[in-house]
Formats: C-alpha cells, sequence, structure tokens
C-alpha cells in the first residue's frame, strides 16, 4: 500500500511543479505517438522500405509486437491494476481520454523502449538512434504527466521494453548470422574502389 501512495504523490508532485498549460497541450500530444504503437510501427514500415534497414525494421515491429502479447495480454490482466486517476478522483479531469483496461506494465512505455532498444542495436545512423530514445522517453513522461499511469506502470513498461528489444536483436543478429540476411558485406580495409 505504500507504493500506491509514493506513486500517487509523485503524479500530483508532477501537476504541482510543471503542470502548465503549455504541457497540457503538448503532452497529450506526445502521448498519441504512442498510441497502438502507432510511432513505432510507422518507424518499422519506413525501415523495411529501406533494403539496408530491412531487417531492423522486421525486428522493430517484432518487439513491439512481443511488448504487446506479453504486457497487454498476459501481464495487465494477472495483475489487473486500476488506473490511477481510478484509485484516486483528484486527478481528473484527464487531458486525454481515460484508457479502459488495465495499468500495469505501461504499453506505450513498452513499446516505445523496445523500438528504441532495437534501433539501438541496429546499424541505423547515431543521430536516428538518439532521436527514437528521446521520442520514447517523452512518450514514457507523457504517461505519467496525463495522469494514466502509475511511475511504477512507467518502470515496468521500460525494462519490459528494453528487455523485449534486447531478446528480439539478439535473435535477429543470430538469424542474420546463420542465414546471411542483413546488412550488406562491409567493405573490407584497403579494397576501397574509387
Amino acid at each position: 500500500m505504500k507504493g500506491v501512495y509514493m506513486d500517487l504523490a509523485i503524479l500530483h508532485g508532477i501537476q504541482n511543479t510543471i503542470g502548465c498549460d503549455f504541457l497540457d497541450m503538448v503532452m497529450p500530444a506526445i502521448t498519441m505517438l504512442g498510441e497502438k504503437g502507432a510511432i513505432w510501427l510507422i518507424t518499422g514500415i519506413v525501415l523495411i522500405c529501406m533494403k539496408r534497414y530491412r531487417r531492423w525494421g522486421i525486428t522493430l515491429i517484432c518487439g513491439v509486437a512481443l511488448v504487446w502479447v506479453v504486457g497487454d495480454h498476459i501481464i495487465k490482466p494477472l495483475v489487473a491494476r486500476p488506473r490511477p486517476f481510478v484509485v484516486d478522483p483528484t486527478l481528473l479531469p484527464l487531458l486525454v481520454e481515460a484508457p479502459t483496461d488495465y495499468s500495469f506494465p505501461s504499453g506505450h512505455t513498452s513499446a516505445s523502449f523496445a523500438a528504441a532498444t532495437v534501433l539501438l542495436f541496429s546499424n541505423i545512423k547515431k543521430p536516428w538512434k538518439v532521436l527514437g530514445l528521446v521520442v520514447a522517453i517523452l512518450i514514457a513522461f507523457s504517461r505519467l504527466y496525463v495522469c494514466v499511469h502509475n511511475p511504477t506502470d512507467v518502470l515496468a513498461g521500460l525494462v519490459l521494453g528494453v528487455a523485449a528489444g534486447i531478446i528480439v536483436s539478439l535473435v535477429s543478429n543470430a538469424l542474420a548470422q546463420r542465414y546471411g540476411w542483413g546488412e550488406p558485406a562491409a567493405v573490407p580495409q584497403g579494397k576501397h574502389s574509387r
């Protein structure tokens, strides 16, 4: 029970310290990016359309699918944790439509960190990896700001997402190594064509 009070205290602390009209407008928009994993599925499709990154696009979509199955269809019904605004109605009214499913773990966060972890493993350029991580962090924080998740929901989503991202990336690397699927072969040192 102590953890519940800590979670709610953090949510109230966020609202009391940084809550403002600007963030009230921006955070719902950021949280919408993660709705149904949309931004990450679009990212995966874009990567699939580019031969050099195709394997990573498929891997990213597999990571998002894995956290959806494990988080939304196994863990959420098992834990059956109510949303924070249900436990503490003083968090109402919400800035977004009230979710009707359970709270633990955060699906937006798990999908975001699964995708960001896959991007970190991938061969895409570093600025895109950093952008993916920043977007994941913003989406996770937005879930707290709009009061639809407890901090422990978001933390669990982060852990689940990173774990799933690592698993699918390692499987992807193993398959690429075994079957020669993936990035083009690197040009050996000293044999650059002009």
